[in-house]
Formats: structure tokens, C-alpha cells, sequence
């Protein structure tokens, strides 16, 4: 997160989709990248600016779940988990959970719909370490 954000803090409902500082390890062990101390860096400032929300917030790590897994390019091209550079998570069990609670967030703050989701651990990701803060 930016210095500035970090500061600052956010005054709007938040969410990370992000993943425990294992996961990043291994990341770093089969795909490169991310020594301690931007592991250290990235998991304590998501984690200050979570803390510091004034209202909802929630935190949403998946083990297993490379940094390529939260984006598009998987899709685009198969190789990437092919040379190792998705997590054992798997492309499509990463993304699933990112599209459900993305949609999630989206149906609650912007919608104004419940969302079970939100409420706590799911049944259907067991897999997913879901932290929620509420205003």
C-alpha cells in the first residue's frame, strides 16, 4: 500500500483479496521474486490500512494463490501455469473466489444487498482465511 494510504488511511468500505505470507514464499521459491522484507512490507501495510478502517472492511487471503492467479493472464496464455507461475490453488479455483467476493463486495456497497458471503467463514471456499471488520 502507498505511504499516503497507509497515513491516511480510507474513509470508504474495503476489501483485500490477497494471500498469506506463505503462499508468497512459495511464489518466490518456484516463480521469483519477493524477498522478506517486500513480503513483510506488503502483508503489514494491508494489513495497518485494514486495520485503521473506520467502517466495513475485509481481509480475504487465499493460500495457494500466486500474484499472476489475480489477474487476467492465465487466461490469456497457458503457459504461465505451465512453467510454474500460478499457484497450486489452480487458475480457476483463484479466480472463482476472486470473481465471488469481488461480487460480493460490489452487491453489498454499491447494490445495498445482502450478501451471506460477507458474513463470515464459507462453506464454499474453506480454503479462503476470512476476516471481516463492521462500522
Amino acid at each position: 500500500m502507498p505511504a499516503e494510504v497507509v497515513r491516511k488511511g480510507l474513509q470508504q468500505p474495503g476489501m483485500w483479496i490477497t494471500r498469506p505470507a506463505d503462499t508468497m514464499r512459495l511464489e518466490r521459491e518456484t516463480a521469483g521474486g519477493w524477498t522478506e522484507e517486500d513480503i513483510a512490507q506488503t502483508q503489514s501495510t494491508m494489513r495497518a490500512v485494514y486495520n485503521g478502517l473506520p467502517g466495513d472492511g475485509y481481509f480475504v487471503q487465499v493460500p495457494g494463490m500466486f500474484h499472476i492467479d489475480l489477474t487476467d493472464l492465465t487466461y490469456v496464455s497457458p503457459i504461465f501455469p505451465a512453467i510454474g507461475f500460478s499457484g497450486p490453488i489452480g487458475v480457476q479455483r483463484a479466480h472463482d473466489i476472486i470473481n465471488a467476493y469481488s461480487v460480493a463486495f460490489f452487491e453489498k456497497h454499491l447494490k445495498g444487498t445482502a450478501t451471506p458471503l460477507l458474513n463470515g467463514p464459507s462453506k464454499q471456499f474453506p480454503d479462503v482465511l476470512f476476516e471481516t471488520r463492521r462500522s
